[in-house]
């Protein structure tokens, strides 16, 4: 059997997505084309072993991608990607395999979003990771990833990034889509102005789609009643308040994301207040009510405040 046959089963047991054996949210409707991106999403370890780490790891990044590492600020751009992979010392002799869990595609078959695991196996074992994707694909054009995060991953190499790579892209928009991208936006920042005021738990089980998911910890938290319960007794003590810094909307007007910055703050064993700052990925969809609900959310730390 190969290392690859036996990474998957592995990350499916140690992730245990189960909720509290509770049945599981109703996922998006299958179709060809939700399928077809699967495949491709599970074809990047193929990618890796064919082309090496860095150009397999490229090679599905789109030139103006927005990457999320634990321990470096949010990326932006493919060369900012190609540094963060040649600096991080990985060797190309361990294995990858990226299996989706979830996800769905936009309207329009343009824009798409999935989630899953991430599992490395090298002379030390098995590591995994979890991940969270948003696609997007022109006329006739290949799929391509416009943002990855690497939910709560290993901390990247520190590596110099000039203010192009810390700062969004410039994009020309319709005024259609620039107001679009605006709303949502404005809808993420109402999202943290709900946590500040109602508190974590209310305020993620109510934005929540009926199939919306977040990482928590090794297992993967479905649905809007079991994200109640989990944030009830992870947030206890502590604050959490993030505002968005970038966001994309699918031409469709269904399917978007945003990125932002976190700030986590709790007690330290002496009293004394803790900061801990991170960058986050929120992908939303609309609702039949035209409401944006998040269906996945996650992040990972960042050392300090970015600043910009």
């Amino acid at each position: 059997m190969t290392t690859r046959s036996l990474l998957l089963p592995a990350a499916l047991m140690l992730l245990g997505c189960r909720l509290h054996h509770r049945p599981v949210a109703p996922e998006p409707a299958r179709g060809p084309a939700r399928d077809s991106l699967y495949l491709l999403d599970q074809s990047r370890g193929d990618s890796v072993t064919a082309r090496g780490l860095v150009d397999g790891m490229l090679s599905l990044l789109d030139p103006d991608v927005v990457f999320l590492r634990a321990g470096v600020p949010a990326m932006y751009g493919r060369d900012a990607a190609r540094e963060l992979f040649e600096a991080s010392g990985r060797s190309a002799s361990v294995a990858h395999t990226w299996q989706p869990l979830g996800g769905a595609v936009s309207y329009d078959l343009r824009s798409a979003y999935t989630y899953g695991i991430a599992a490395r196996s090298g002379q030390s074992g098995p590591h995994l990771e979890r991940y969270i994707a948003f696609w997007q694909r022109g006329r006739s054009a290949p799929w391509r990833i416009v943002a990855y995060a690497e939910v709560n991953g290993l901390p990247g190499s520190e590596i110099p990034l000039s203010a192009t790579q810390l700062s969004p892209p410039s994009r020309h928009l319709s005024k259609n889509m620039s107001e679009a991208a605006a709303s949502l936006r404005a809808t993420d920042s109402l999202f943290s102005d709900l946590a500040d005021r109602m508190g974590v738990s209310y305020a993620f089980s109510n934005t929540a789609a009926p199939y919306g998911a977040v990482f928590g910890g090794t297992r993967l938290v479905t649905g809007p009643d079991a994200i109640r319960e989990f944030y009830a007794t992870q947030s206890r003590g502590t604050s959490l308040t993030w505002r968005p810094v970038y966001a994309v909307v699918a031409g469709s007007g269904d399917l978007g994301f945003t990125i932002g910055e976190s700030i986590t703050t709790g007690r330290g064993p002496s009293g004394a207040a803790v900061q801990r700052f991170g960058k986050y990925i929120t992908v939303w969809q609309r609702q039949p009510d035209r409401s944006w609900k998040f269906v996945i959310d996650g992040g990972n730390a960042t050392p300090a405040r970015a600043e910009r």
